[in-house]
């Protein structure tokens, strides 16, 4: 289905980047859903995860054409995405998941190297372009996706350690918590990915 919007008058409409998501949805994220994921996961799960989820991304783009690819589309809002995340295309959210999955994978390779003197970034800073270029996106996520899995494979990484370094949501985590980290992010933006094509 095929609707024409204008895209300043959509995103005049929304929240603005870095706005954050309902107060209750991040307590229970904050103290409920991430403390039980980081005692039941390992490092290993957390691989195999964030895989899972970087195959189904890319086989949904690829079926798509250039043209699908760069159609913006408003969608429901999801648990876990700000409400000015909502109207994006496909290219785009593999742009943001791109930028967030080199940023996470330095965050890891780093934490568990010792060193938190990392740069703290907000939300509103890794928020895609518009004019996404359709076949640079996916691959560009697809070698961010092999590049994280190579190098937090090869990082000594300690469950608990007490070198962290700050989320914007949920305060400190360690390299470990941020490994956990990265596949129900990818999980949350494939839905907003398969959202987007209902809408195709």
């Amino acid at each position: 289905m095929s609707t024409t919007m204008d895209p300043k008058s959509v995103e005049a409409k929304l929240a603005k980047p870095g706005a954050g998501i309902p107060f209750h949805e991040l307590m229970v994220a904050k103290y409920i859903i991430f403390p039980s994921r980081f005692r039941s996961s390992s490092k290993e799960k957390g691989l195999s995860e964030f895989a899972a989820e970087s195959k189904t991304v890319l086989e949904l783009a690829r079926g798509l054409s250039s043209e699908q690819l760069v159609e913006r589309r408003l969608i429901a809002r999801l648990p876990g995405l700000e409400d000015s995340s909502r109207y994006w295309s496909v290219a785009m959210t593999l742009d943001h998941l791109t930028i967030v999955g080199n940023l996470m994978c330095h965050v890891v390779v780093e934490l568990s190297k010792g060193n938190n003197a990392l740069k703290v970034v907000g939300t509103a800073e890794v928020k895609p372009g518009a004019a996404a270029d359709a076949a640079l996106s996916i691959n560009d996520f697809e070698e961010m996706s092999n590049r994280f899995l190579q190098e937090a494979e090869a990082a000594k990484i300690d469950v608990h350690s007490k070198v962290t370094h700050p989320h914007p949501w949920f305060g400190p985590l360690n390299a470990y918590q941020w490994l956990v980290f990265a596949a129900p992010h990818e999980s949350i933006h494939r839905k907003q990915i398969e959202g987007i094509i209902s809408l195709l």
